[in-house]
């Protein structure tokens, strides 16, 4: 694993009790936050507004973004999709030393957060807007006393291990990406057979 992305993971938080101690995420210079929605989901943009509300209201600056930014496409090396810097996908306005980030969805767009903000070592709080979510940590009917809790330091890190994939062909880097958990190599629809060498 690359060593700059091995102490910049994803820090998927974890909410406490309210009454509880957290373990603390490293200090940030600025007082602000992030929020990163599905788009397509209605409920999802519903609760990125209401929330932005509840953080200005306390005096925080708060910057709001869908995770497209963070979708992949696919690694044709003909015809590379989505090769964009690893610290580039940090949505425009994001100050990266913001103390933490909560992302509205589902997994998937957790997954294209985390690829978002892992760079910058951003601290991910996941609430689930569907129906199931594995990575997500609450539902919405506890979103404000999940940010609240935060807010307080009532939480613990869950700190996530990420895979810096590179595709080459003839020693060329042709596309790169971060991915959170696992990694899938398939072949195309219409491909009978494919050839990975795997290092």
């Amino acid at each position: 694993m690359d060593d700059r992305f091995r102490s910049a993971n994803p820090l998927l938080l974890t909410q406490a009790s309210r009454n509880g101690s957290g373990s603390g995420i490293p200090p940030r210079r600025s007082q602000s936050t992030g929020i990163l929605y599905n788009d397509t989901k209605p409920a999802a943009v519903r609760a990125s507004q209401r929330i932005e509300g509840w953080f200005q209201k306390r005096g925080w600056q708060v910057c709001s973004a869908p995770t497209w930014g963070g979708l992949l496409g696919f690694a044709r090396p003909d015809s590379p999709v989505c090769h964009s810097p690893f610290d580039g996908l940090l949505p425009p306005h994001f100050d990266p030393q913001m103390q933490f980030a909560t992302v509205l969805g589902g997994d998937g767009t957790v997954l294209a957060a985390a690829r978002q903000v892992a760079p910058h070592g951003i601290p991910l709080l996941a609430i689930n807007t569907g129906h199931l979510g594995f990575l997500t940590e609450t539902y919405l009917g506890q979103l404000e006393e999940a940010v609240a809790a935060m807010v307080e330091g009532a939480y613990t890190l869950d700190r996530r291990s990420m895979i810096k994939v590179q595709v080459y062909r003839d020693d060329e880097l042709r596309w790169e990406v971060l991915a959170l958990n696992e990694l899938v190599l398939h072949r195309e629809p219409l491909t009978s057979m494919c050839h990975f060498e795997v290092t």
